[in-house]
């Protein structure tokens, strides 16, 4: 009975194919670039039959392999990507190139170092309360042997570990300061703090794994220890400070939200201090929306969910006025400052609306709406109201003069309101008038989706074939459907759509796609074959959704656009574009299989092997359309 093949042993048995499914094409290319460039170094086997290693990168990384029960590798790593990552990639190839060549392995040590570093890293994952990062044991240690002391022998002590954590003596000057009576001057040195750690913005390199996050904790802890010794004024007053320079500096920089989470960490005791300020209720709203108003980048979360709380009712209703009088003072410029103020505006507006209704003044806020909705075409808003208050007649006449008054300027807005429109109708069940309305939506923009939302109103109205047909013959011909005699949908009583030109009729590429949606191949390849020549290779058409719509119909088609198309990637010399002709050539590969045509589909392998010899990217590329084992022989089970 042969030997039951170990973990180890299953990496003999990796395809390049099942590399690529593990960690994607550009991570395995990347990979095999670290290992032909001698990266992987001091590689060993693990007692768990994994594999571990030395990386060189950017710095030099730990990097442990094992397989997984699906026949797959799993890696950690020290990187900065830490799983499945090119560092592990090359690790897996360097194991199999030298089991190729018969090198033996090392096994590694229980204490190695690698081990223990990737252990600490997963410990490092895990979320820790800082509440308890000291144990009750280590307390009562410590507890013990303070207690021993004598005042003098304590303060050398102290005066000794602040020598040794600048940090800590820090905190020591500063409860100091604050015992004294000295705030002003922390808080000067706060401020100033404040200042120098926003200057620099942030900035991620994740490419080369470089980068620069500023580390907003000591901040916070101050703010906590002056909070606590009871100055929540003068937190409030370096909250504002923070407020502005923080997203100031998360607008200067270049990241992923780090720098915008490190300041928004802030943000709790900021709302603490507003809690317990000496601010009246009202001017402690007016505090948090002020921020939340100057912030758009979600770093003022924490005071948008403040204005969210239950707060008295005569707070709620002086806010609501002072943000009515500054939308009456607040005026809106013409050109290119126009969309940022009524931007501006239209978030004044929903906190007016929002503190109207907290003060129980919701009779104010459809005027309100109406009002603004003529300023700043806040139609769909004021809409949404009406509706919400089942005040449907006054609804659609909004919508109406909504829609002429944003068709040319501001398109999106009139869309929604005209579905808006559809969505009553749909309530009222008004089907035939539904149809109509998703019918011009189609000629406006046509779509798969336009098409089939079509279907399903007219459907319902048995009047889905005559329909169908005015459409199609709209995008061959650019006849509007409702002028077409025998027309079966009513008139939706909106905006006619302007139809497009006559010369851009047929509009081939919609009806390609029509066409597949409807599972026509033959008018795939009809309308296919009549895109303009200029069209071919992305210019509106997916050419991989035609082939496989008629790799069934008419196989030989499908697998010559996939060849062309893999062709003229493999022409722009590049290894990105190696990897996507590879997609295109496994789909003709299979298609010329099932056609057993195997014979014909080496020829074509050879002759690209044969006419792009030298492109070693691409050679490894059709090496992997066969899904060999990486290694050429296999290993036997230990």
């Amino acid at each position: 009975m042969p030997k039951k093949k170990t973990q180890l042993d299953q990496f003999a048995d990796l395809t390049w194919n099942a590399l690529e499914e593990w960690a994607g094409s550009k991570i395995v290319s990347r990979g095999k670039n670290y290992q032909r460039q001698g990266c992987v170094c001091d590689l060993a086997v693990t007692e768990d039959d994994g594999l571990i290693a030395w990386v060189d990168g950017t710095e030099r990384y730990a990097t442990k392999v094992v397989m997984d029960d699906d026949g797959l590798p799993d890696s950690i790593c020290t990187c900065p990507y830490e799983l499945d990552c090119k560092h592990g990639v090359a690790v897996v190839i360097e194991y199999l190139k030298r089991i190729e060549d018969n090198q033996p392995f090392p096994k590694a040590s229980r204490g190695d170092a690698r081990l223990k570093i990737l252990q600490d890293e997963d410990r490092d994952d895990e979320p820790i309360d800082e509440e308890m990062t000291v144990s009750e044991d280590v307390r009562e240690e410590i507890n013990q042997f303070l207690k021993g002391k004598t005042k003098a022998q304590l303060i050398e002590l102290i005066q000794e570990i602040a020598q040794q954590h600048p940090e800590m003596a820090q905190e020591l000057v500063n409860r100091r300061q604050l015992t004294s009576g000295h705030t002003k001057t922390l808080v000067t040195r706060l401020r100033r703090e404040i200042q120098e750690i926003g200057d620099e913005p942030g900035w991620q390199d994740y490419w080369r794994g470089g980068g620069y996050t500023p580390d907003y904790s000591g901040i916070r802890k101050k703010l906590e220890t002056l909070l606590e010794a009871g100055h929540a004024d003068e937190v409030l007053t370096l909250g504002r400070e923070l407020v502005s320079t923080g997203i100031r500096q998360v607008e200067e920089s270049h990241d992923e939200g780090e720098t915008g989470m490190e300041v928004a960490a802030c943000m709790p005791v900021i709302v603490k201090a507003l809690d317990r300020s000496s601010l009246d209720s009202a001017d402690k709203l007016n505090w948090a929306l002020d921020a939340e108003l100057e912030d758009q980048y979600e770093v003022c979360e924490a005071l948008a969910e403040y204005l969210h709380r239950q707060h008295p009712k005569s707070a709620w209703h002086t806010l609501a006025d002072r943000l009515l009088l500054r939308l009456k003072e607040m005026k809106l410029s013409k050109g290119a400052e126009d969309f940022s103020r009524r931007y501006e505006r239209d978030r004044l507006s929903d906190w007016a609306i929002h503190a109207l209704d907290r003060a129980d003044r919701q009779n104010e806020i459809i005027p309100l709406c109406e009002a603004e909705a003529k300023k700043t075409g806040t139609y769909e808003r004021l809409v949404n109201l009406l509706v919400s208050a089942r005040r449907y007649e006054e609804a659609e006449g909004w919508i109406r003069e909504g829609i002429r008054a944003t068709k040319d300027k501001w398109p999106g807005t009139a869309a929604g309101l005209r579905n808006t429109l559809r969505k009553i109708r749909t309530q009222q069940k008004n089907w035939p008038a539904v149809a109509a309305i998703q019918a011009e939506e189609f000629v406006r923009r046509p779509s798969r989706q336009a098409f089939t939302d079509c279907k399903k109103a007219a459907a319902k109205v048995k009047a889905w074939p005559k329909v169908r047909e005015s459409l199609l013959q709209y995008l061959e011909k650019g006849e509007p459907p409702w002028k077409r005699k025998g027309w079966p949908l009513p008139d939706s009583g909106l905006d006619v759509p302007e139809t497009e030109r006559k010369d851009r009729f047929p509009m081939v590429t919609d009806l390609i796609e029509l066409a597949i949606l409807e599972k026509k191949p033959e008018r795939v390849l009809y309308w296919y074959d009549r895109l303009p020549k200029k069209r071919y290779g992305g210019y509106g058409v997916d050419e991989d959704e035609v082939a496989t719509a008629v790799q069934t119909h008419a196989p030989d088609r499908a697998v010559a656009i996939w060849k062309n198309k893999a062709e003229r990637l493999i022409a722009q010399v590049k290894p990105k574009a190696y990897q996507e002709a590879g997609k295109y050539l496994r789909k003709a590969a299979k298609v010329m299989a099932k056609e057993r045509k195997q014979a014909e589909w080496d020829r074509y392998l050879q002759s690209l092997r044969e006419h792009h010899a030298r492109k070693i990217r691409l050679m490894e590329v059709l090496d992997s359309l066969d899904d060999k084992l990486i290694i050429r022989k296999a290993i036997r089970s230990r």
